[in-house]
């Protein structure tokens, strides 16, 4: 009979499937990966997954949730290292591009995929929550030093939105080099933090009403 597996090789089994997992997602889509591929791929018995797994469908959430995670984590840290909130926002910003070119397989599962029952799996909604706060927390950073206009969810968006062009960018070939990349995103950042500041300056006068004379 064989014996039993111990909770550490199990999680070291659990962490291999979402390993091989995370590639075959990313180089065939989720309808181009079957069960049988990922056992194929490890080298186990065809049912082996499912002692680890419910479904293909869990197996993505575990490997979403891992890169989520990893990503939030990087974000944090860059966040909570910088003295100043142009500071943080600068650590943000490299910890941010450093992470999709160094895990751009995580980044994609990250970004690029989506789960329309994402909420059966709270470990999963709580990581995705917890990244979009972290951004969000920089934007009121911006917002309350006066570096960014009076709205937490356009200016996460658009910084948020700045990013990602660049990282998908690079990661479809169209910069030549990574530090092609790193230049074309602070230049972007440079750019659209001039912007944000000079809206946050106009806000005040673009805001306000003229009074209506009355008769």
């Amino acid at each position: 009979m064989p014996r039993a597996k111990t909770p550490e090789e199990r999680q070291e089994i659990r962490e291999l499937i979402c390993q091989v997992g995370e590639r075959l997602f990313v180089e065939r889509g989720v309808n181009g990966v079957s069960m049988r591929d990922l056992t194929a791929e490890l080298g186990l018995s065809a049912m082996a997954p499912y002692r680890y797994f419910k479904d293909k469908a869990e197996i993505l959430a575990a490997v979403r949730t891992a890169a989520f995670s990893r990503f939030s984590d990087a974000i944090e840290a860059a966040f909570a290292s910088g003295k100043t909130p142009a500071a943080r926002a600068r650590a943000i910003g490299t910890a941010y591009l450093g992470f999709a070119l160094a895990e751009p397989n995580a980044y994609r599962l990250i970004f690029d995929l989506t789960q329309p029952d994402e909420d059966q799996y709270p470990e999963l909604a709580l990581q995705s929550a917890r990244a979009k706060e972290i951004l969000s927390r920089q934007s009121k950073d911006l917002i309350a030093a006066g570096l960014a206009p009076d709205d937490v969810e356009e200016v996460t968006h658009s910084l948020w939105s700045a990013a990602h062009g660049v990282c998908v960018l690079y990661m479809a070939g169209k910069f030549s080099s990574a530090d092609s990349a790193r230049d074309a995103y602070r230049h972007t950042m440079r750019w659209l933090f001039m912007g944000l500041h000079a809206a946050a300056q106009e806000a005040p006068r673009s805001t306000s009403k003229p009074v209506k004379e009355t008769q």
